[in-house]
């Protein structure tokens, strides 16, 4: 059982996750639209967050459009919620509340820019 949980986890974390504070505006269902900070980021996907106290009108399942803005310009994608940090859990005693978001549509371009913000995180060039 162990050995299951670990092997969904690595499945999860396939892509290197780099901590990046950067400004996130998403739209989804009615045309809401909401704006958030990250708290890392990967190929794969984003946690997003807001210290705003308020409930999140998302759920996991939920598919929005995301803008993620890196100096004067933005990659913009689809993605699906997939896991929301709920006030009171464990995971938000160390971090702000919010939602975990997986990329699953990014044309070429806006990949390539994601590529190279993460390359530069990496490479410690502060936003």
């Amino acid at each position: 059982m162990v050995y299951g949980r670990f092997m969904t986890e690595v499945r999860e974390r396939a892509a290197e996750r780099v901590q990046v504070d950067a400004f996130v505006k998403v739209q989804g269902a009615g045309d809401h639209e909401l704006v958030f900070r990250t708290r890392d980021l990967s190929e794969q996907g984003l946690f997003l967050y807001t210290r705003v106290a308020r409930a999140y009108p998302i759920k996991v399942g939920t598919t929005l459009q995301l803008e993620l803005y890196d100096f004067d310009q933005h990659v913009t994608c689809t993605v699906v919620v997939a896991r929301v940090v709920e006030p009171g859990s464990a995971e938000s005693e160390r971090f702000p509340t919010g939602f975990g978001v997986r990329i699953t549509e990014c044309d070429e371009v806006a990949r390539t820019a994601l590529r190279r913000m993460i390359e530069r995180v990496k490479a410690g060039q502060v936003y």
